[in-house]
């Protein structure tokens, strides 16, 4: 049985429940199971554009000062790592067909989000 978090007053900004399950650290550009981010990506994999482009779809987005609005990739890298991820691999290692098992999952949580 695992522990739960006691509950506190949320004061940010977003959804008090994102807010809730997020692990805490004190380095937030720091990733939550390992220091090496399993969400970097090749610009040049038409695959791996196409997961950006999901990710965008799904406002996991972060503020960029010299971007503007980018994909999240320490989110991805935390859902690759989880448990909820259909292939548990950083992205640079993943196969074709490993990389079209997350486009599709990522398509179905957008269906889902948007239905």
């Amino acid at each position: 049985m695992t522990a739960t978090k006691s509950p506190y007053l949320f004061e940010g900004q977003g959804s008090a429940i994102d807010d809730y399950l997020k692990p805490k650290t004190d380095n937030p550009k720091q990733t939550t199971n390992n220091s090496k981010n399993w969400g970097l990506f090749d610009k040049k994999n038409k695959q791996h554009l196409t997961l950006l482009s999901q990710l965008r779809t799904l406002q996991w987005t972060v503020k960029s000062e010299k971007w503007g609005e980018v994909a999240d990739l320490n989110r991805l890298s935390d859902f690759l790592k989880s448990d909820k991820s259909p292939v548990n691999k950083p992205l640079k290692e993943m196969e074709p067909k490993e990389v079209s098992k997350i486009i599709e999952c990522f398509k179905s949580m957008v269906v889902k989000r948007y239905k």
